[in-house]
């Protein structure tokens, strides 16, 4: 596979992969500066699975997605603490960082809650680790989150580079791959698997050809890429040599559909339950559909129970709207009649799903000729009202009275810390001891 090389030119230019280290275990943190160095784990809804860890519990061997039934008696046995997930203060400090490095560069693209695409101001690009390194102090400083930031000509490179700053020590949470610089050393030691955008499967085909490093990729020929990977796989490839095939996406793109799901904490039969869980998915879900300024024009319900008992029975049911919408009281009513359709007694129900799609820009939507315009300006209109009062406040001030109160149906939160980005300025602060008083004779 001996590769003719591509008729691209190479970047020269720098971008930056900011990447929060654990970050949900590094949000608990925040508010227990005691547990720093001890393990720390956080669950995933329901309290199902790990889905952060901190270094020392990765240093114990235990995988992400763990079921934590069955890593519990181990953790306990290394003293691990174990916290609930709490998304509304990860989302919180999730965007006080991204306004931090706002500040910072002249644009940037944030990927994920914890990682963000930037691109390098010009002082970055004379001393690159140099300027990361100090960018990483300032984040810290400013929001108690530390980072790890891989510096690349392309978002593939400077994945992989993020992920060297943060395993290795010694780079002090910041490592570049300089353009014209040789990489062959740097990608010989990279899995495959481990490349952006190489899942599982792409990583076996791979790896059963002969194709098992970042650098055997980087190598092979693009007659072959294309022919056994499509264009994603071109230019990964393409990325791998230093060519820019994905740039930073300056505007943030609305999601296509919107989906709020849970598993239930323990079955649920009635069918009054199951709307209320209904109702607040739908409620979720519009809250992101305005976020983002979309209107929904269908809705969707599935309902299912245990997928692995042999009584397995799961249905879904789509309302289409004559007219889109992204008032709440429009979304439960169409979730009701959805979930009313496919509803079946005598089920033990162990999750339901609601998804918003065929969205489109609020705004740009041609009413329908018989449509009631005055309904829906009111109920988009105090929808948007109650999800300002409701961030005001902090907390959900505003919601359906049925939705009011401890529901059995609700996720399981055994661990959860129950605290809030307010809560960071009641932790008590150590001053710095006053000098003693000198007595004047």
């Amino acid at each position: 596979m001996d590769n003719k090389g591509a008729f691209l030119r190479p970047c020269t230019d720098l971008l930056a992969l900011c990447d929060c280290n654990n970050f949900f275990v590094s949000c608990e943190r925040l508010f227990r500066p005691d547990l720093e160095g001890r393990p720390v784990v956080v669950l995933s809804s329901n309290d199902g699975v790990v889905i952060s860890r901190s270094n020392e519990v990765k240093a114990l061997g235990v995988k992400m997605g763990e079921p934590y039934f069955k890593v519990r008696s181990f953790l306990e046995m290394h003293g691990t603490t174990v916290f609930s997930s709490n998304f509304k203060l990860y989302e919180e400090i999730s965007s006080r960082v991204m306004a931090s490095l706002r500040r910072a560069v002249p644009s940037m693209e944030v990927y994920s809650i914890d990682e963000a695409f930037l691109e390098t101001p010009p002082e970055g690009k004379s001393a690159p680790e140099e300027w990361a390194r100090g960018l990483r102090g300032t984040i810290l400083r400013e929001t108690g989150i530390p980072l790890s930031i891989g510096m690349a000509p392309t978002k593939t490179a400077a994945k992989l580079a993020a992920e060297r700053a943060k395993k290795h020590p010694g780079a002090g949470g910041a490592f570049a791959l300089l353009p014209g610089k040789p990489w062959d050393d740097f990608l010989r030691d990279i899995p495959v698997g481990d490349i952006w955008g190489i899942g599982r499967r792409w990583s076996d085909f791979l790896k059963k050809r002969g194709v098992s490093t970042a650098l055997r990729l980087r190598d092979s020929s693009d007659d072959w890429l294309d022919r056994r990977m499509g264009v994603r796989g071109l230019r990964t490839a393409w990325e791998l040599r230093g060519i820019r095939c994905y740039p930073i996406e300056r505007l943030e793109k609305p999601q296509k559909s919107i989906q709020s799901s849970r598993s239930f904490s323990s079955p649920v039969r009635d069918r009054e339950s199951l709307l209320e869980a209904v109702t607040e998915y739908a409620m979720i879900a519009g809250r992101r559909l305005r976020s983002q300024n979309s209107l929904a024009g269908s809705l969707a319900v599935s309902i299912r129970t245990n997928r692995f008992k042999e009584s397995f029975f799961r249905a879904e049911q789509e309302i289409i709207f004559q007219t889109p919408t992204d008032s709440d009281i429009r979304l439960i009513r169409a979730a009701a009649d959805a979930l009313f359709s496919i509803y079946r007694e005598g089920h033990d129900y162990e999750k339901a799903s609601v998804w918003l799609g065929r969205l489109s820009c609020a705004g740009m939507v041609q009413l329908g000729l018989f449509g009631d315009e005055g309904e829906e300006d009111r109920g988009a209109a105090l929808s948007r009202a109650a999800d300002r009062l409701n961030g005001e406040a902090g907390r959900r001030l505003l919601a359906p009275a049925a939705l009011l109160g401890e529901k059995a149906w609700r996720p399981r939160r055994d661990r959860d810390s129950g605290l809030t980005l307010e809560d960071l300025g009641k932790l008590p602060v150590i001053a710095e001891e006053p000098p003693p008083r000198q007595n004047l004779q």
